[in-house]
This record gives structure tokens, C-alpha cells and sequence, in this order.
């Protein structure tokens, strides 16, 4: 099941409520323009999450069904920890080379466009992230089921929604073990420091194992958005200008195999 549709309504109230609190205690973090936009991009981005978490999972079904080491039963609790553990693993990669790998930037810098950092920046997805689907495919080897793997991913995602807010700081221990508002502000910054670090969707523990780590220092504010800006509130520029980029300097490459 995909629990994203049903989260929807909430994820919306949260984010009236953020505005409300912040314009009460002088906080605010939303400018309109940009929360336009990233709910503008977040809906063109549900057509392409229910075909990729669909169709995807289907056919990645269809491949392993021959080769699947086992035959996992999803009414098992200990399945569904092991998957929601293991899937998490596998965003973490598919993050970490969304961010370093420029065929998978092209999608995933959408998400990161937004020089702002609210609760609506959490629904500023892509629509084109087609590629990151191979990260999960030794969980369907394994021989996940694939309607539990679209459960176990639609939560990783809600998870991910509450910490895209800056009105919460420190959580104490959870920080060792978990993604907490204050290690994914660092991922979302565009100071020196910061940028290609804390990749984890729910564990913050993957970062720790891999060395991808970073605190967020108290003198160093983090500045949000990327390096070079889009500037333009347009959302299906939004989702292709790093394709066309891209695309420019395959063009101007001397040689193929460039």
C-alpha cells in the first residue's frame, strides 16, 4: 500500500500550521513565490511517484521473480522491519549518488532548489527520477514482495517530511541514530562545509558507517538552495534545466567516450 495519498491532507495542515507558528513568534521561514512552487513541483511529482513505485516495482518483480533467493512472507513482522531497515540502506546509496553522479543530480536537484527551508520544501520532489529504481533491486532478489516494498518506501518518505522545518533544533541521542531536522538542515545547505553529506532517510547511522557525516556547526548558519541558482519559479524548468545542461556539454565534449 502506498500510504503517501493518505498522508497528504496532513502533510498540508502541517505546513499551514508551520506558517502560522512562525508568523506568530516572528520566525517566519516560507515566502510565498517559493512555497507556491515547491507545492507546484510536489504535485507534478505524485504522477511520476505512482508510476515509478508502481510500474517499476512491478517489472522489477517480473526480472527477479526466477532468480529471488527467497520467498519472504510480508505478514511477518520481522520482514517488515528487515525491509523497512534494508530499503532505507538502499535510499541512502541512491541518495548519495543522486548527489554525486550528474545523470541522477539532473532529477534530484529539484528537491534542493529551494533557497528556503520549510516543511513545504519537503514536497518539492522531481518528476523525473526514473534511474534510482536500481538501488533497490537486491531487495526484490532477496525476495521482498513488491507491495511490501511500496509500503516500506511511501513511509520512508513521510518520514522525511517532518524534518525539512527549522523551529526544531537538537533532539539529544536521537542524533546518533536517526535523521533529525538539525542533520538534514546541514544536507540541504550550500556552505562549503556542508554540501554532499548526512544522505540518510530515516538512519543517520549509514552516514556514520561511510563517512558522510556532518554535524551542524554552531557558526555556520546553513545557507540554503544550490551553488547556481535557478532562478525562475517555473516548475517544468524546474524539473529539465540540469538535463539540458547536462545535455549542452555532452554536445560540446571533443570525444565520445567523454
Amino acid at each position: 500500500m502506498n500510504y503517501v495519498t493518505y498522508a497528504v491532507p496532513f502533510f498540508v495542515l502541517a505546513v499551514l500550521l508551520e506558517f502560522v507558528y512562525g508568523w506568530l513568534s516572528k520566525t517566519n521561514t516560507y515566502r510565498l513565490a517559493d512555497t507556491v512552487n515547491s507545492l507546484q513541483l510536489g504535485t507534478l511529482s505524485r504522477l511520476r511517484g505512482i508510476i515509478q513505485l508502481g510500474l517499476m516495482g512491478v517489472a522489477f518483480e517480473a526480472l527477479t521473480r526466477d532468480w529471488a533467493l527467497f520467498e519472504l512472507d510480508a505478514s511477518h513482522a520481522g520482514v517488515w522491519i528487515f525491509a523497512f531497515v534494508a530499503y532505507d540502506l538502499g535510499y541512502y546509496f541512491s541518495h548519495r549518488y543522486g548527489h554525486e553522479w550528474r545523470i541522477l543530480w539532473a532529477s534530484h536537484v529539484v528537491h534542493h532548489s529551494s533557497e528556503e527551508y520549510n516543511l513545504s520544501t519537503a514536497l518539492r520532489q522531481t518528476s523525473t527520477g526514473w534511474l534510482n529504481g536500481i538501488f533497490y533491486l537486491p531487495l526484490y532478489i532477496i525476495g521482498v514482495p513488491v507491495e511490501l516494498m511500496i509500503s516500506v518506501g511511501s513511509l520512508n518518505l513521510i518520514y522525511q517530511f517532518w524534518v525539512h522545518t527549522k523551529h526544531i533544533k537538537r533532539l539529544g541521542p536521537l542524533e546518533w541514530i536517526l535523521v533529525t531536522p538539525s542533520n538534514h538542515r546541514v544536507h540541504h545547505a550550500k556552505n562549503p562545509c556542508y554540501i554532499d553529506r548526512n544522505y540518510g532517510g530515516v538512519f543517520i547511522v549509514w552516514d556514520r558507517l561511510f563517512g558522510t557525516f556532518q554535524d551542524e556547526l554552531d557558526d555556520q548558519e546553513p545557507r540554503y538552495g544550490v551553488t547556481r541558482q535557478l532562478h525562475s519559479w517555473n516548475p517544468l524548468w524546474a524539473n529539465v534545466h540540469a538535463w539540458y545542461d547536462g545535455f549542452l556539454a555532452l554536445w560540446q565534449t571533443p570525444i565520445l567516450s567523454d
